[in-house]
């Protein structure tokens, strides 16, 4: 669906002072009605995107054994490494479409995907744990250069987002200096229409995403949808229309910053659109990465003054005490 603004970031790296402006508002409008935007010519051609989706699924073709070697440790760090299917679950992050800070029961109710997540290389609390050199040569180096590159541009949004709110420059950006973003592949197996349509299981849940703004790359197979802002708890489809295109979403930070003014896209992956009336149809394996902007650990995510018309919305947190309190609940 077409609804979704697409944005040139190129206009606003590269271009005049008036398609600078125009780019900033459209960013912060988009985000505003939506909670998302596509974004292109940012510097992925699609030549990258296609080789990310290759170390993608080179990585989950990976033995059982060679993953196991690097398996994430399921608390409330941040996450890093290999993570199974089923042992991320996300149904009650929010519920009722809701933020829920608070652990509660996941009553059954099943994530049906395995994930690999890493965060900055220079990263010495929180080290990444990688796949043998031996087992997949030259991933380390790819994929550290993605993500990289990714932190870049998710700053260079997080300018435009400033420039739109005629903030001083840097007022949000140097809150991520040392920061603590995350890098995420996905792997949703092969499922079937009659699994998910138990309602028991979704690839993932509801929810939103922990950090500031997230530039997610996925594949043709669908299945991401995005809450209807006209009418919550209905949902409408997102594909992809651009193999290099990115889905760009508002995190909860980013709406803690702002004081609610832009609320963080809640979103979810389940059976795509076209064939959510079949039955018995086998969903092919759906493949996506996920780059999330964060503060850094110890910067504050509570409002900005700046928007704060009386009484603050959200209290004041560091940046790795509201990720503890969100992670916590998906284990």
């Amino acid at each position: 669906m077409a609804f979704l603004k697409t944005l040139d970031l190129n206009t606003f790296c590269n271009g005049s002072i008036m398609e600078r402006q125009q780019f900033a508002q459209s960013l912060k409008e988009g985000l505003r009605e939506h909670g998302f935007v596509k974004l292109v010519n940012h510097g992925f051609s699609d030549d990258d995107i296609n080789q990310l989706f290759n170390w993608n699924k080179r990585f989950f073709a990976l033995g059982k054994e060679q993953k196991e070697k690097i398996m994430n440790f399921p608390n409330d760090n941040p996450q890093r490494g290999w993570s199974g299917v089923g042992i991320e679950k996300t149904s009650t992050l929010n519920p009722a479409g809701k933020t829920n800070l608070t652990r509660c029961s996941h009553k059954n109710l099943h994530d049906a995907k395995e994930h690999f997540d890493i965060g900055p290389s220079c990263d010495t609390q929180f080290p990444n744990q990688w796949p043998s050199e031996v087992d997949i040569p030259g991933f380390e180096t790819w994929v550290t250069a993605y993500f990289d590159k990714s932190y870049q541009i998710a700053l260079d949004l997080l300018g435009a987002l400033e420039f739109a709110f005629d903030m001083p420059q840097g007022s949000f950006v140097k809150k991520c200096a040392g920061h603590a973003s995350e890098l995420r592949l996905n792997h949703y197996p092969a499922i079937s229409t009659d699994t998910l349509e138990i309602g028991t299981t979704r690839r993932i849940w509801p929810h939103t995403d922990f950090g500031l703004i997230t530039l997610l790359a996925q594949d043709d197979n669908g299945g991401l949808e995005i809450q209807d802002p006209n009418q919550p708890g209905e949902f409408l489809p997102v594909m992809r229309n651009h193999p290099s295109e990115l889905v760009v979403n508002a995190g909860d930070c980013l709406e803690r910053w702002t004081n609610g003014i832009i609320k963080a896209g809640l979103h979810q992956v389940t059976t795509p659109s076209h064939v959510k009336q079949k039955k018995g149809e086998m969903l092919p394996a759906r493949h996506s990465v996920a780059f999330f902007l964060k503060a850094a650990r110890g910067a504050s995510v509570g409002p900005f003054e700046k928007f704060v018309d009386g009484v603050p919305l959200y209290e004041d947190m560091t940046a790795l005490a509201y990720h503890k309190q969100r992670q916590g609940i998906v284990y």
